[in-house]
């Protein structure tokens, strides 16, 4: 089962296929696949995991919870990440942001007591790998403020778009428009009025709960410069990242 599940891993997940085989093996030896839906939550603010998690076809949002109870996005982790990173930093919980799952599909979980065991031995190559993948994170997270302030609705929906198609290696991206906006931060209206922009532009087409990225180079020609500024910091730290947005430009999207 250890090797069945580091095997998908290793197909699936870019942070895990980074690891040598073995020691990916080690990590994931009791490790479980689950389906996760969109909107579940996988943690809240100030509660402690007991689990990180590795998405292999699932997209996770990280919102920042408001006092008012909204929240608004900051970060987006799909095949090249993990949920939970923060451990990595000797905490269990996140004081203010929620994990919410924005595209359905499998997560890899590991137990959180065995993933601090392993980042506690000195030969594996889990620290390093980790330390990387926070950099590059940090980028997208200070990146995503200097986004909300500064750039249009139709800006930041073309970069988001542009960056959870990465994340699942495809041009078509199920969710709703009412889900945008929540993630966005802005009305419902709003980004209706973009993605019809952007509709009678050729460059994408809608279908209830889809959206499919008919020419890439022209979305990308719609988004801020956020969306290119995070990209090259992932390809740039982390091994495979390149090759899962290679993938998703070539999808082809289409509309069923």
């Amino acid at each position: 089962m250890a090797q069945v599940i580091a095997d998908l891993a290793a197909s699936g997940n870019e942070l895990l296929a980074a690891l040598p085989p073995a020691e990916r093996a080690h990590l994931l030896r009791d490790a479980r696949t689950r389906r996760v839906e969109p909107g579940d939550v996988l943690y809240e603010p100030g509660r402690p995991l007991t689990t990180v998690s590795f998405p292999i076809t699932a997209v996770v949002s990280l919102l920042a919870v408001l006092g008012d109870g909204s929240a608004v996005e900051v970060a987006t982790i799909g095949r090249e990440g993990l949920v939970g990173a923060f451990t990595f930093l000797g905490d269990d919980r996140d004081p203010n942001a929620r994990a919410v799952v924005q595209m359905g599909g499998e997560i890899l979980s590991v137990d959180l007591r065995w993933f601090d065991h392993e980042l506690r031995d000195p030969s594996t190559q889990l620290n390093s790998l980790l330390n990387d993948y926070t950099r590059a994170s940090l980028v997208q997270l200070t990146q995503s403020v200097a986004c909300g302030a500064a750039h249009s609705v139709r800006e930041r929906l073309a970069r988001w778009l542009l960056q959870t198609s990465d994340r699942v290696a495809s041009d078509e991206v199920e969710l709703t428009h009412e889900f945008l906006a929540g993630i966005l931060h802005t009305r419902r209206a709003s980004v209706t009025v973009a993605l019809r922009e952007l509709q009678e532009a050729g460059i994408v087409a809608t279908r209830r709960g889809a959206i499919s990225i008919l020419d890439r180079d022209a979305l990308g020609g719609a988004a801020c410069e956020c969306y290119s500024v995070v990209r090259e910091e992932y390809a740039r730290l982390l091994p495979g990242e390149s090759v899962a947005a290679a993938a998703a430009s070539s999808g082809g999207g289409t509309v069923a």
